[in-house]
């Protein structure tokens, strides 16, 4: 069972939201009524950041927040809902979370995508790209061209640091990382990852 989570009892006001703590513990209950006992949990993505990183504020405040949502299948621009959407889990609701799962011995597999599908974080902190441009958070769904750049030493620290407080929060054995849909086509004509191809005898990217 995967749950994209955009909300929270933290969530600001005025921005339309989904799935309060109660709302994803219904879904626990659901699923362990089922007898199924792993819950992964799709927690950061391009249109939203949904949990808080205390080394790294700004992914909430700033990369928690998309200015609309897609409305039906077609993937372009300017076919949205014209309202913000937003919010994200404290470290403490997600805690809370993970004990009620454990309780009715389902198991939370948290997903922290990497280096693909992280506008979100992205648009919080832009040195995470390879161009360093400003961006928000995704408003479309689909495969964003702009993802995590390998060439710079602060990328892999923040990816680190990211880890390093969720699986202090998430006891499973398993972690997802994403790694799904990510373009290199600015890795091609990054100076950084080329650099860092040459140094570690990479053929391509």
């Amino acid at each position: 069972i995967q749950v994209n989570p955009f909300n929270s009892s933290s969530c600001l006001k005025n921005i339309s939201d989904l799935f309060t703590v109660d709302q994803v513990k219904e879904w626990i209950d659901m699923i362990a009524l089922h007898k199924i006992n792993i819950f992964h949990w799709h927690l950061t993505e391009d249109q939203g950041w949904r949990i808080e990183i205390k080394q790294y504020p700004l992914l909430t405040k700033v990369g928690s927040v998309r200015e609309e949502t897609q409305v039906g299948k077609d993937r372009t621009e300017g076919n949205g809902d014209k309202t913000p959407y937003g919010g994200y889990y404290t470290q403490k609701q997600i805690k809370d979370i993970v004990a009620y799962a454990q309780e009715r011995y389902i198991n939370i597999i948290p997903e922290f995508e990497m280096p693909g599908h992280e506008l979100a974080a992205i648009s919080a902190y832009p040195w995470l790209s390879c161009r360093e441009q400003q961006v928000q958070p995704r408003a479309v769904w689909g495969v964003e061209p702009i993802v995590m750049c390998p060439g710079k030493e602060t990328t892999f620290k923040f990816l680190e640091d990211i880890v390093d407080e969720l699986v202090q929060i998430f006891p499973s054995k398993y972690f997802h990382i994403g790694g799904d849909e990510s373009p290199r086509d600015e890795w091609k004509v990054c100076p950084l990852c080329q650099k860092k191809a040459d140094e570690l005898g990479y053929k391509d990217e």
